[in-house]
């Protein structure tokens, strides 16, 4: 009797095992027609990075994220291509507190260059953006604002075909368009 039942049970499992590499078999044949589909591009697109508690950014376009960080332990730090034809394709988006603005590590910093300075209107307050020149026949603007006791910097390179008021100027209406504030 213990052995018609160890018998019954190998056959039953081998049936249930053949059954289930038969469905797997099938399984597999309909899915290749659906394989042949082109997928859509998957990248690493996003569409926001929170900066402070009270400062987002929010692109208008998708961008691409290269890098991210924190700074002093109370800030973040992002690097982002943008998926635009503008002049602007690269920024660096940071924050920092009250207490680590004056340590703030820019990106570029030159001590001995004076910078052409503009000055914005940024809701009820007031921003600077700076342009430098840089020696591979670029140019480095850095926007800089403080919302609630936060530094807000957003830096970016180009090529130095467009003058340092025009670039101050698009760096400024890009951040206007991209930064919510709350």
């Amino acid at each position: 009797m213990k052995s018609a039942i160890k018998i019954i049970f190998i056959v039953s499992l081998m049936v249930m095992i053949g059954c289930q590499s038969e469905k797997q078999i099938l399984l597999e044949n309909k899915e290749e027609p659906l394989k042949q589909k082109p997928e859509p591009k998957k990248s690493n697109l996003t569409k926001e990075l929170r900066l402070t508690y009270h400062a987002v950014w929010v692109a208008k376009e998708n961008f691409e994220l290269l890098k991210s960080g924190s700074i002093f332990g109370t800030g973040n730090s992002y690097e982002i291509r943008l998926e635009t034809d503008g002049k602007i394709q690269w920024i660096r988006l940071s924050s920092t507190d009250r207490e680590n603005q004056s340590r703030f590590p820019y990106f570029y910093q030159d001590e001995v260059q004076n910078p052409d300075v503009s000055y914005f209107v940024w809701g009820n307050k007031k921003c600077s953006v700076l342009v430098f020149i840089l020696p591979e026949g670029k140019r480095y603007a850095r926007w800089e604002g403080i919302h609630n006791g936060f530094l807000l910097v957003f830096e970016t390179t180009t090529h130095s075909e467009i003058s340092a008021k025009e670039l101050a100027k698009e760096l400024h209406l890009l951040v206007q368009q991209s930064l919510e504030l709350y």
